[in-house]
Formats: C-alpha cells, structure tokens, sequence
C-alpha cells in the first residue's frame, strides 16, 4: 500500500473508529442499567409466592425428523403469533449452534404481551427446520403471512443463515436464491441485483417494510434479522418501488430484542487483509418485559480482495421497541460508513468479433480512485389494536444519504480481444438522497357466515429529493490485463475543489438539487377464506400517483416535470390440500415504472408523455410442507414495456418496447435428515424481445438471461467429531448474452464454496469458530449483465474467519 494510501487509512479509520467509540460509550451505560432493572425485576419475582403452572409442552428436538401434521390456518392465531407464552427466538442471531437453533424452554419470568395476527411488531414468523429459512415473511400490506398461506414465491433468510456463512453483504445472502444474480462486479462500491431477470437497483431495497430507507452502497447484513425476497412485481403489496423493479422485492428486517438476553462479541478476518469486530446486544426490561433495546456496532478495515484496495466500514444500530397489551411501539435507527480507497470492480463492454477472456478476478483497473458513502435513517412504527380483530398501524422513517467520489463509471468500455480499450471517461461523482417515507392504514378480520375476511386498508407516501453532479475526464487507453493508472477526474465545478477532510468529508455546501420524486398511493385487499382457510382468495386494488421534477444543478432551473396516476389490481387463489402440506396458488399482479416524456428537442417526438409502465405477472405454482422439508415450484410469465430510441432517416423518436420473461423455479429449503441441512434450488427461464422500437431485436434474447441458474447450499453436523458442521455450496449459470442484439455471449461458469466451524463452551460462554472459502477454486469468469452490453466479473477466492463469543 502506497504512503498516501497509508495516511488515507489512518485518517478514516480514525474518523469512524470515534464515531463508533463515541455511540458504544454512550449505550454502554444505558445497558448496564437495563441488566440492572433486569436483575431487580427478577429478584423481586422471587419473593413472590410460588404458582404451579402447567406451561405448554414442546417436542423434543430428537423428534424433529418425524413429520409432524401441519395445523390448520384457519385457527385464529397465525402460524408465526404465539397466543401465550414467549415466541421461541429461533433465528436470534446468537450463532453458537453448529445445528438449527432451539427454541429453548420456556422463561419462567415475565414476558412480553403476544402480538395478534394483525400485528406486525414482535410478530416474526419462526425458523424452519434447520433455522435457515422463516416460514413466513412480511407479505407488504397484508402483513406477516406464513408461507403457506402466501400465493407467491417467497424465501426469507435468517440471520443465523447469514452468520453460519459470514455474509458480510447482501449479495453473499442473496447467492441462496437461484432467481437472483448480481447486476454489478463483485467488490463494486455499489450492488445491484437481477430478480426473474429484471433488475433490482440497491436503492429499491425495503427496510421493515418502507422504501427508501435502506444504506446506499452495500448494506450491513450484521443489524438484519432478515432478508426476505419477494419474487415478482408487488405493485399492490408494497406500492411503487423508487425506480419500479419489477422482478422482485426485497425487504430487511432488523433485529430486535427478544425474549432471552442476548450478548455477542465477534471478531474476524476477510482476505486480503481486513479484520473487523461485531457486537451485538439485546435486553428486555420492565415488570412484564415490555421494553426492548438492541445494540448492533461494527468496525472492520483492511485490504480487499481486490489489487491494492483498501476498504473501511463502520455500524451502529440502535432498535427500540415497547409492546403492552393493545400497544405496541419500535424505533429504528443506524448510522453507516464506508470508504474504498485506490480502486473499484469494473464492467466490460467488447468490440470485435468476441468476448475477451476475462482478465483474474482480482484486477483493479481504477488505481488511485476513491469513494465514500455515508447513511443515517431512523424509523418509527405503532400499532394499536383497536379491537381483539382490528389493528391501526402507521409508520414513519428518514433517511440522509451522502456519497462521493468515483461510484459511477467505472467501465472498460469496447475492450478487444487483446485486452485492450480505450476507457470513454473516468467520473468524480458528489451528491445525496434525502429521503421521507410514511405508511398507516387498518388491518382486521371478522366472519360472515362460513367465509372469514381478513381486510386492510393502507395509505403509503415516498418523496426523495436526490443530487448527482459528476466531474469528467478525457479518454485514455488501458488494458484489462496489464492495466494502467487513469487519470482521475476532478470534482464537479459546482462543488468547491477543497482538499480532503475527513471531518467534512463531501463539501462545504451542498450542490444543488437535481431531482423531485414523490409516490403516493391509497390500498384496499381481502383476503376471504372458507373450509377452515383451506381455500382462500385475496383480491386487492392500489390506486398509485407518480410525481416528478428535474432541475439544472448549475442554475437550479426546473427541467422537466412530470405528474400521473394509474390503478393497479391483483388477485390470488390458495387451495390447500386436507393435511394443509399441499398448497396450490395462482396470482396476477402488476407493477409499476415511472412514466417518462420524450425530452430531446431533437426527436420527432418531442415533449410526449407516456403514462406509468405497467408489469404484468401471472403465476401458479405448488407448496409441499413436510414439516422438516419444504419444496416450492413456480411457473410466472413477466411482461414489461420500457423506451427504445428508433432512428429513421437519419431522424431520432421514442418508442415502446416490450420484453417477456417466462420461467420456472424450484425452491428447497429445511434438514430432511437429522444433521443434514439444506437449501437452494434451480431456476429455467427464456427472456425474448417481443416489441422492438425499430425492429432489430424483435425476437432477440434479452441480454443478462441465462437459461439456467442453479444455487444448492448444504450443512452436515459430523457424527464423529461433536460440534463441528460441514458446509458447501454450488452457484452454476448458463450462457448469456450482455447485449440486446446478441452479438456478446458469456459461457457458463460454476462456482463451489465451503465452510467449516465449530461450535463448542469456553468457560460457560457458547463459543462458535468459522471457516469459509468462496469460489474455492479462484476461478475468474464473467459473470453477468450490467446493463446493455457491459459484462460482470464474479470475485477472487475469497477467505473469511471469524470467532463469536455469546455470554
């Protein structure tokens, strides 16, 4: 590392490290008293007469092979609501298990008032057999649903999944999906996805159910209790997505304090030379454990496995929840940093007669490059039962986005076949994204006569307000297998070109604003069920305004405008078989996209506007549940228009065009053997071109589609060697094409991961030490499609360690 690097690091690493010591100083002293009331609490229990109670039963963990018959949904307390007792904290995070985690007995202190079926707060579907997966997830408006009950393809990660295998981002837990792949290289300062093979931007992620408050840049997996994937448009479900994603939704959930204390230290170590710590602790106090706290902070630096670049991030979270009988309350709030120092992943676009021969997977074509990124947000939720069978819920959340640096542009752009490419510019990009998010509505359920109708009403409002200046340079040339330094581009012109502060590290005023965005929208669905909820329909319609505005930065002078409305239904049939293992469904729901106008005073078109893009998905699909293993297969068709620009005669217009992408997915996930865990599946699909806007590539395959895409992970607690668990993982996709006329195709590659760790007491803590590899073999490939024409390359062998310690 170069002495400039050196000093980069330093300061940085200062600048973080006091910001996290400054937030632990702080909490310390707060949960030092919450073990103290805590204490007192149970103390004072203890001087009170002895009451004989018969506690519900469990069933023994020895009998989990055994399938267990599946209880009805139709009774009135959802799978994931406990009607007494604590919820058993399955996926808790406390990773010291080398098996599924246990439930654990029940506490004989006092615990939290249960949240009803209507209710979302401390009412998390429990871990499935093996703990990897939930068996529900927060189904947008209609609230948590159990898997079985949910008329779409739905997979929900655990965080005892996502420390087993030390993801350290959101893309190392999304590679158990086999319908999702990276949009971005791997080790770019920015991740971005592919759902059913429409693209997922980082900015679209959902965070406890609100868009817009998600980190930009990568997101720390170590404050998730969650990550559930949604597949398919969810216009009804979730509203708007910010840029309109299509394929898929995805939603983070953050961890909250259960019913049993937690406190977890880890520290660890990923190649090149990063090393990080993590602490992680929950309390719950008051006479009836009402008041929750919990306590994520991280600090990790260190080279890359990336050619000489360096990387620092820092974490704190803080979440806060109340819950009294009718009441309930949370608050979220994190701050997060993360700077890259001397380089960025690349993309590739080609030229010539064939794709190039991707360069090792650790190249750095970016040297002397650097960004930062930097997000604060704070969310509220409350819910209040109004009735046994009603509940109003609101929820509010902000969220202050800083970034700067070189985030975008960092293309290899028409490289040939030696290599060689002449790169277009290098951008120095400074801007922000302030973000207002809100929800409310009512959620109920009543009978009337054999049918039960589960009903909500639900108002969502978005309104971002974002900058993007960029700076430039000239072309320069460059080879992706002897690369040389760019030049780095200047700061934008309206930004003052002050030196680097890492106390100021953006600018002494903000640039101005480019951007207006705000998405509004009113939702009514029921759910109407009979024979015990063995067959339910769900019908809903979302009614959603779309408002936009773009200025000048230089002038600040409004450039664009743009204000429309569109109405959005959906349906869905679950029909269970008597036993409620077999689940058939079929949905038709649609999504929305920004309707754009036509605003180069060039084209024929000028200024015409065109309403929102409206998604179109159709699905049907079955559920097995075997109690100790699940299987879920899908068949969807996906259609979605988008512009196009069609030059005729020399003159430029603006016309619709349409792809179609239709698929079938395999999901499994559970231990169908003692010991034995698994969870993956595969993915077919064919994305076509239907509509073009001149013709060219009607018919065509759509770029960044592969045929096949396979995700198998597996776990086995080895019989002779007590504590220690086996892992292993293989992640395949078939050829592709990266550009829309298919002249650019990338062949298959395949990829194999393990792991191993050890579960053990030291000393009467649980002690857990792990031991991953990804890409095994240090195997370098292009990956996927950036966007049209542009190639990904997947990361280098990758080495991650890390020893936990629960008290």
């Amino acid at each position: 590392m170069t002495k400039k690097c050196s000093e980069f690091s330093r300061l940085n690493a200062l600048a973080i490290g006091k910001k996290s010591l400054l937030l632990c100083s702080v909490g310390a002293p707060i949960l030092a008293s919450l073990e103290i009331a805590s204490a007192a609490a149970q103390n004072a229990s203890q001087t009170l007469p002895a009451v004989t109670v018969d506690a519900p039963r469990e069933k023994p963990q020895a009998k989990v092979q055994q399938p267990a018959r599946p209880t009805s949904s139709g009774s009135r307390v959802a799978r994931g609501a406990h009607s007494t007792g604590p919820r058993p904290n399955v996926a808790a995070g406390s990773g010291a298990q080398s098996g599924p985690p246990n439930a654990g007995p029940l506490l004989a202190g006092p615990i939290t008032a249960p949240t009803p079926p209507t209710g979302e707060i401390g009412n998390l579907p429990p871990a499935y057999a093996g703990g990897e997966v939930a068996r529900g997830a927060r189904l947008g408006m209609l609230g948590n649903r159990d898997f079985m009950d949910t008329p779409f393809n739905v997979t929900s990660f655990t965080s005892a999944l996502i420390e087993n295998q030390q993801a350290r981002t959101l893309q190392q837990v999304l590679e158990n999906d086999p319908s999702v792949r990276m949009s971005t290289s791997a080790g770019h300062i920015r991740e971005n996805f592919r759902i059913r093979g429409f693209p997922v931007l980082g900015s679209e992620l959902a965070l406890n159910g609100l868009y817009g408050l998600a980190p930009d840049g990568h997101v720390p997996t170590e404050f998730l209790e969650r990550v559930e994937v949604l597949k398919g448009p969810g216009a009804l479900l979730n509203g708007m997505a910010p840029f309109g994603a299509v394929g898929g939704s995805i939603n983070l959930v953050t961890k909250h304090a259960g019913d049993a204390p937690i406190t977890s230290v880890s520290s660890d170590y990923t190649s090149n030379t990063q090393f990080g710590t993590h602490i992680d602790v929950g309390r719950r106090v008051g006479d009836h454990n009402q008041l929750g706290i919990r306590y994520n902070g991280v600090f990790r630096k260190g080279e890359t496995a990336l050619d000489d670049q360096w990387k620092v991030r820092g974490l704190n979270a803080l979440a806060l929840d109340y819950r009294e009988e009718r009441v309930r309350l949370s608050i979220d709030a994190y701050h997060s940093q993360e700077i890259f120092k001397n380089g960025s992943a690349f993309f590739a676009s080609f030229s010539g007669i064939g794709v190039a021969v991707p360069p090792h997977a650790s190249t750095n074509l970016f040297l002397g490059t650097n960004a930062r990124f930097e997000n604060k947000a704070v969310e509220a939720r409350a819910e209040l039962d109004v009735t046994e069978n009603a509940t109003v819920f609101a929820a509010i959340g902000i969220l202050d986005s800083r970034n700067f640096g070189f985030t975008n542009g960092t293309q290899a752009t028409s490289v040939n076949l030696l290599g060689s490419f002449t790169g277009q510019r290098i951008v120095n990009l400074r801007g922000y994204t302030k973000t207002l998010s809100t929800q409310g509505g009512l959620r109920g359920a009543f009978d009337m006569g054999p049918l039960r109708h589960q009903f909500v009403v639900s108002a969502a409002a978005l309104k971002f307000s974002q900058s993007s200046e960029f700076g430039f340079t000239g072309s320069y040339r460059s080879n992706i297998y002897l690369p040389s330094t760019p030049p780095l581009a200047p700061p934008p012109p309206v930004v003052p070109n002050t030196a680097f502060n890492p106390r100021q590290p953006y600018f002494v005023t903000d640039p101005r604003k480019t951007g207006d965005n705000y998405l509004a929208s009113l939702a009514f669905a029921d759910t109407i069920s009979a024979l015990d909820e063995r067959i339910q329909f769900i019908g809903g319609l979302r009614s959603q305004r779309v408002m936009t505005k773009t200025y000048t930065a230089n002038t600040g002078l409004e450039t664009n405008s743009y204000d429309s409305h569109r109405l959005s239904p959906a349906f869905a049939l679950i029909v269970k078989s008597f036993d409620n293992r077999l689940s058939l469904y079929a949905n038709y729901i649609e999504g929305l996209s920004q309707g754009l106008r036509v605003t180069n005073p060039l084209a024929t078109n000028f200024n015409e506007s065109f309403p929102p893009f409206v998604s179109k998905q159709v699905e049907t699909g079955a559920k097995l549940d075997l109690g100790i293993f699940a299987n879920t297969l899908s068949f969807y068709e996906i259609t979605q228009p988008t512009l196009a620009t069609v030059t005729t005669g020399g003159l430029i217009s603006y016309k619709p065009v349409r792809q179609r992408n239709q698929g079938i997915e395999w999901n499994v996930f559970g231990e169908p053997v003692p010991g034995f865990r698994v969870l993956g599946g595969v993915s077919y699909m064919i994305g076509v071109i239907t509509q073009s806007a001149d013709g060219r590539t009607t018919g065509k395959n759509a770029f960044g589609i592969p045929r096949w895409q396979v995700n198998m992970y597996g776990e086995w607690d080895l019989p002779y060697l007590v504590g220690v668990t086996a892992e292993g993982r293989v992640v395949y996709t078939s050829a592709l094409y990266v550009d829309s006329l298919n002249w650019y195709r990338i062949p298959e590659w395949a990829r194999f991961d393990a792991g191993l760790r050890y579960a053990t007491k030291v000393y009467g803590a649980d002690m857990t030490l792990r031991a991953n590899v990804n890409n095994l073999f240090d195997h370098s490939y292009w990956s996927g499609a950036f966007n049209d024409g542009f190639a990904t390359l997947d990361a280098p062998r990758t080495v991650l360690l890390s020893a936990s310690f629960n008290f």
